[in-house]
């Protein structure tokens, strides 16, 4: 099993430096924990943030590109062109994190997880559209139907709107904490080419980001 998990990692992370080779510490972990939860109460809250439509607008496109892509290549087959959307939104950025990573590329990386968050709150916020009074959609004629509205008929999922929408919005409040320290971890990393051992130090911002 052991060999197992070293030729996974060999292929998808030569380097090691992506999130499962990285030690948090018990820092990190708290870091980790409190971002997740105050980003998932940001998400459900009476407030957000006006830059909340600029981070839509970065997959939104992703989306929406993806139903003429999937129905090219399905020869016109609805499910497939459906289902092109969502997994378009969330397949490009994990493929994009996949390959930064492979490449050792460790900041970038980072960035590709962020958006892989943002996604998952873009597909989460339609998962559950049916719970919202109003709803917008690109592309849409009066007839036109929400893609969750079949994908919840599909996964067998109807009734549990809510929670799956959660569940998203929990992933997506994970990923992008993750993104975020991970970003500012490798980016601290960087700038240390002497490998200075900050866990000597006193300082709390040196020691935050090492490993340990």
């Amino acid at each position: 099993m052991i060999n197992f998990w070293n030729r996974l990692f060999d292929l998808l992370d030569p380097e090691r430096k992506g999130p499962l080779c990285w030690h948090y510490g018990w820092k990190g972990i708290v870091f980790l924990a409190v971002g997740t939860y105050a980003l998932y109460r940001w998400y459900v809250g009476p407030h957000h943030c006006p830059l909340a439509g600029v981070f839509w607008l970065l997959t939104i496109g992703i989306h929406e590109a993806g139903h003429p892509v999937f129905s090219f290549l399905s020869g016109g087959n609805f499910q497939f062109t459906i289902w092109g959307g969502t997994v378009m939104e969330l397949g490009v950025p994990l493929l994009a994190f996949g390959y930064f990573l492979h490449k050792g590329k460790e900041i970038q990386a980072d960035v590709c997880l962020i958006l892989l968050g943002i996604a998952c709150y873009s597909v989460g916020h339609y998962a559950g559209c049916s719970l919202d009074p109003v709803i917008t959609l690109l592309n849409a004629g009066p007839e036109t139907l929400p893609d969750w509205d079949y994908l919840h008929r599909w996964l067998g999922t109807e009734g549990y709107e809510w929670h799956v929408r959660h569940g998203f919005y929990w992933l997506s409040a994970f990923l992008s904490t993750l993104g975020v320290y991970l970003f500012a971890a490798h980016f601290a990393a960087w700038n240390n080419p002497d490998k200075h051992d900050y866990t000597k130090d006193s300082d709390f911002h040196d020691r935050f980001f090492t490993k340990g």
